[in-house]
């Protein structure tokens, strides 16, 4: 299907470069505003294949606007709401409504989303290096979770508010197996946490789906209390810093480091996990997990034409069950690389294919729309 879409934007496009272009037909001339921009309402259909769901089939609804008075388009950038519906071969269902908003002016940011999950995970052990791939055991559990932030901007792109997270996580099912052995760790039956706390952010980047430039820095800390109505008390740290440089060849380096801290009683599925198709890619959600978890990737995007990049990436990080339990020798790696192709230019916005290599032999495919980070 992508390779479809890909041939029939082709198509338009060079209907478009001529003197006299050809009136397009359904489903053409919508293909047509899509990349030109004039289409608000962008459905993309889901065909992927990654190492935590297998095969998953689905559609998501992706609705960009500026939420800006017309004297001020420039100081506002683009914004999404997005609805996500997938089903996977692994009898995994996802529903979630899910949100990137700048306000009039950028006056306010909010980010976020709510939904439900009917998953399956893995588990290995927690940051044990010497579990061999194949000792896993299938996590099977229902999910409602509504999360984000809402920040005020306070002048030159400098965001303050506050994050949050409610997350109820029950009929947790663990596969029949004697090797690994279930987890004794608390919330391995069902859990409940609501957190809430302070967050800063500094959003310099060009465009919020594919930067080009700039920078963007983001610190939250989140309670998570008994008094609250969480079933466990702890607290959690993030950071996330990126950097996006133009380089004399026309093309982006991206950077990105990302940790996440955590001090008390953090249930099972709510510690954090190595892998995901934003950063280390490649690795099953879940191969590590533990309270503590840092990374850092870089990636390169050159472009080839004037609709696609070609894109090489390298990662690295871990889990641990404190800091200072991290060690050199411990720090897993994955590299790999991809193509985008462009399918809005107003907003700069691609379809992102890749692939990456773990550290453990591990290959995992991703297909969505924006970049990484």
């Amino acid at each position: 299907m992508f390779v479809a879409l890909i041939l029939s934007i082709n198509y338009i496009s060079a209907q478009t470069d001529s003197a006299k272009p050809k009136k397009l037909l359904f489903p053409f001339n919508v293909l047509q505003k899509l990349q030109e921009g004039n289409l608000k309402i962008v459905p993309i259909p889901v065909f992927t294949i990654s190492p935590e769901r297998g095969a998953s089939f689905g559609v998501v609804l992706n609705y960009f606007f500026r939420a800006a008075n017309k004297e001020k388009d420039s100081l506002t950038r683009a914004s999404l709401v997005y609805l996500n519906l997938q089903y996977s071969t692994r009898k995994q269902f996802v529903a979630e409504v899910g949100y990137s908003m700048y306000t009039n002016g950028e006056k306010y940011y909010l980010q976020g989303g709510f939904g439900y999950k009917d998953f399956y995970e893995r588990y290995w052990t927690f940051s044990d290096n010497a579990t061999n791939n194949k000792n896993f055991l299938g996590v099977d559990y229902g999910q409602l979770f509504f999360k984000g932030r809402a920040l005020k901007n306070l002048g030159n792109k400098f965001f303050t508010g506050i994050s949050y997270n409610v997350s109820s996580i029950n009929k947790i099912k663990f596969e029949n197996k004697p090797i690994p052995a279930v987890p004794i760790v608390p919330g391995t039956d069902k859990s409940f946490v609501v957190g809430i706390g302070p967050a800063i952010s500094i959003d310099k980047r060009d465009n919020q789906f594919s930067p080009q430039s700039g920078w963007y820095g983001e610190a939250t800390l989140r309670f998570h209390q008994k008094w609250m109505g969480s079933d466990y008390n702890y607290t959690q740290y993030n950071f996330d810093v990126r950097k996006y440089i133009p380089t004399k060849l026309k093309g982006i380096l991206a950077l990105n480091a990302v940790a996440t801290i955590t001090n008390g009683t953090v249930p099972f599925l709510e510690k954090q996990k190595l892998g995901s198709d934003k950063i280390m890619r490649g690795y099953f959600a879940g191969r590590f997990r533990d309270n503590e978890f840092a990374a850092a990737q870089v990636e390169y995007r050159y472009p080839i034409g004037k609709s696609f990049v070609l894109a090489a990436f390298a990662s690295a990080g871990q889990t641990a069950e404190r800091l200072n339990k991290m060690e050199l020798d411990l720090m897993q790696h994955s590299i790999g690389g991809g193509i985008r192709y462009l399918v809005n230019k107003e907003k700069h916005l691609y379809i992102r294919i890749d692939a990456g290599y773990t550290r453990q032999k591990n290959v995992g495919f991703y297909f969505a729309l924006g970049d990484a980070f």
